[in-house]
């Protein structure tokens, strides 16, 4: 048995320690804490942290969606920004970073994912197990919208009809009931696909059903997510399309977005555009904005979004985002890049006309990574951090750079 003191919390949301000059990750540890490591058994805490809080969650540790319920909500903003500041080049660690906490600790994810398993006897339809594909139930789940949980017992009715295995995804609609999206890994019989209808009214707004093989899913009903966009209005997305899951700290994150790239009267390049979240936000003030994005379903979703506003001054490219910005001549980007981050687009920057690049990240590691190419002709001007994933090591970033002045021989 081997007795260390946690010194500080991971990106995988363990604590860490060093045992003979080493990190070790130990489950469940918070900072400050005295562990015992070895055995067969969880580690032993035998001087617990005064940030060590009960969690809620019935099925905490075991679940893989969260990591921190048992750690203070003051513990866990210094943990996201440490977190945050390891990430970082060097020559910004030093530079605050404006924390933005989440409006609720707890039900807060209007968006889930969840998987299903009925080859036995009983259906398991839930959150994969930490570090397993096992399946973990996912009712109750304190960080879920009440209505994203209800709407699961429901659809679970009609999973345990399909049976074997699959996947489905649950978001709420315009009406602000449920819609739902299900990926069986079976064909689905005919008279299933009559009884989908059945499963509207109640909390069910839409389903959206992709039978293996099919060129596009059936769908009833209305399966499109919506969420309130910065201008109080809706936005749709495509069924199974990008949005953020905390909706209550969305807004305050356009806005900032918004406020960072200073637009106004400026041509705006937007990366990654989606549906549009910021896209709406950033027309209201620029002479110009020409939004690109890969994904069909969100450049549709995009385009009526903007003609339900009737919103002028947008263009929508559907492309890559290195593609995009080789040559554009627009004098602010902003680019909100997938976890693997946005280096080829970054390089591509170095060489552009760009004076002002806005980039929210997800995943502090390439944040970090893009930022050391971005240094070489950018200095930052601002860092945010938004707790957008609450009782979780995840966070929402938005770094505002400034071009430095080029030399002049």
């Amino acid at each position: 048995m081997t007795t260390v003191r946690v010194e500080a919390l991971g990106p995988s949301g363990d604590g860490l320690c060093r045992v003979d000059g080493r990190w070790m990750h130990v489950p469940g540890a918070l900072p400050g804490e005295v562990v015992t490591l070895g055995g067969d058994g969880a580690p032993a805490v035998l001087e617990a942290s005064p940030e060590r809080v009960a969690p809620p969650c019935p099925r905490f540790g075991v679940c893989g969606g969260c990591a921190w319920q048992h750690a203070s909500a003051s513990l866990q903003a210094s943990a996201h920004l440490a977190l945050l500041q390891r990430a970082l080049p060097p020559e910004v660690r030093a530079l605050p970073v404006s924390w933005h906490p989440s409006p609720a600790p707890y039900g807060y994810r209007s968006r889930a994912r969840l998987a299903w398993d009925a080859r036995g006897p009983a259906l398991l339809l839930g959150f994969r197990a930490r570090r397993s594909q096992d399946l973990v139930p996912a009712d109750p789940c304190p960080v879920l919208d009440e209505r994203i949980q209800k709407a699961a017992k429901e659809i679970g009715q009609f999973v345990r009809k399909i049976g074997d295995q699959g996947e489905l995804s649950l978001a709420l609609g315009r009406s602000g009931r449920v819609v739902c999206s299900l990926h069986p890994q079976v064909a689905v019989t005919a008279e299933l696909v009559e009884e989908l209808s059945a499963l509207l009214g109640g909390g069910l707004e839409g389903v959206a059903l992709g039978a293996p093989g099919a060129s596009a899913p059936i769908t009833v009903g209305d399966p499109r997510p919506a969420q309130r966009g910065a201008d109080g209005e809706l936005l749709l997305l495509p069924p199974d399309g990008f949005a953020q899951a905390n909706e209550g700290l969305n807004g305050a994150l356009v806005a900032l977005v918004a406020r960072r790239a200073e637009a106004r009267g400026r041509k705006v390049l937007e990366l990654h555009a989606g549906s549009g979240n910021f896209t709406l936000a950033l027309a209201r003030e620029a002479a110009a904005v020409c939004a690109v994005e890969s994904d069909l379903g969100a450049v549709k979703a995009l385009e009526e979004n903007l003609r339900a506003r009737a919103q002028k001054g947008v263009t929508v490219l559907r492309g890559m985002a290195e593609d995009a910005v080789r040559g554009h001549p627009a004098e602010v980007v902003v680019l909100d890049p997938p976890r693997t981050g946005a280096r080829e687009v970054c390089e591509a920057l170095l060489k552009g006309r760009a004076k002002r690049v806005v980039y929210v990240s997800c995943d502090p590691p390439t944040l970090g990574r893009d930022l050391q190419v971005l240094l070489g002709g950018f200095r930052v001007e601002h860092l945010d951090a938004f707790e957008m994933f609450p009782q979780t090591p995840h966070l929402e970033c938005v770094v505002t750079l400034l071009r430095k002045p080029r030399a002049r021989w």
